[in-house]
């Protein structure tokens, strides 16, 4: 990932997000994972949840962020009050961050600014400088987080637009790797989460079914027996005690002629009393 050919000077080339999307298919091969809109809106997540961190940092009243453990600390009644405003900040409560250093190597300047400047993966420059970008994420304050030089007009002093620097390159780097790497594993973990619902799904689905099956058999069996020849009143409700507990036999009763049926019931009866 050390290559600084893709860099602008307000963000990234176009076709950058494609770039990570093959770098991305070396972590996770058989994941068919794209650019857009894979890629795009988990990188969109981690800067949400980072700029909600370093507003928690400013301004967290009743919680706070342990930078030991990397997670969001304190009452959690207060702080899931002062979540309800902010979509998915709530689950970052007690939930370590455990790239949350790296996370601020790479996006930690983008948040400052209010989220107007994009960090890579999230916003591209085509070739005629334009932009592609997504919406700007909320606005904790600037201090204590990397700065942005910005340059001006040769005339007027007026702003004419911001450029990015960065002290390290290979640092800048070696931190959106680390990000991406993250990103692999919140879609690996997405991917076998739903793996695992999809099999409870299917699970439930057949167990309904069987719940179902064994119902309307139970109903066959009260029916057949309370019409079946040759059986006492006192016989046909016991054949419903025993019969009718277990679904194998029920269903193996139900399938049988009516000649075998009246048999099935009394040797089942006889083995019930020994």
């Amino acid at each position: 990932m050390n290559d600084s050919s893709w860099k602008v000077d307000t963000g990234h080339k176009s076709g950058y997000l494609t770039y990570i999307e093959k770098e991305m298919a070396k972590v996770l091969p058989h994941a068919d994972l794209k650019a857009d809109p894979h890629i795009r809106s988990k990188v969109k997540i981690l800067k949400k949840q980072l700029s909600y961190v370093l507003e928690i940092m400013q301004n967290g009243s009743g919680f706070g962020w342990d930078d030991e453990k990397k997670m969001v600390t304190g009452d959690r009644e207060t702080y899931m009050d002062w979540a309800k405003s902010r979509e998915g900040a709530g689950p970052l409560y007690m939930k370590p961050m455990v790239n949350f250093d790296k996370l601020c190597e790479v996006y930690a300047t983008d948040v400052a600014k209010g989220g107007s400047a994009k960090g890579p993966g999230e916003e591209e420059i085509v070739e005629d400088g334009s932009t592609v970008d997504a919406q700007p994420t909320s606005k904790p304050a600037k201090e204590n987080l990397p700065e942005l030089n910005e340059d001006t007009s040769p005339s007027g002093g007026s702003r004419h637009g911001r450029k990015r620097t960065y002290p390290d390159d290979d640092a800048l780097e070696s931190g959106l790797a680390s990000v991406l790497n993250t990103i692999a594993k919140f879609l690996e973990a997405e991917q076998e989460n739903a793996k695992t619902m999809n099999g409870l799904q299917r699970a439930f689905i057949h167990e309904s079914h069987v719940h179902e099956q064994t119902s309307a058999n139970r109903t066959k069996l009260l029916d057949i027996l309370q019409n079946l020849k040759g059986l006492t009143t006192e016989e046909v409700v016991m054949a419903i005690r025993v019969i009718g507990g277990d679904a194998g036999k029920t269903e193996l009763f139900i399938n049988l002629r009516d000649d075998y049926k009246v048999v099935f019931v009394r040797q089942e009866l006889d083995a019930a009393k020994k």
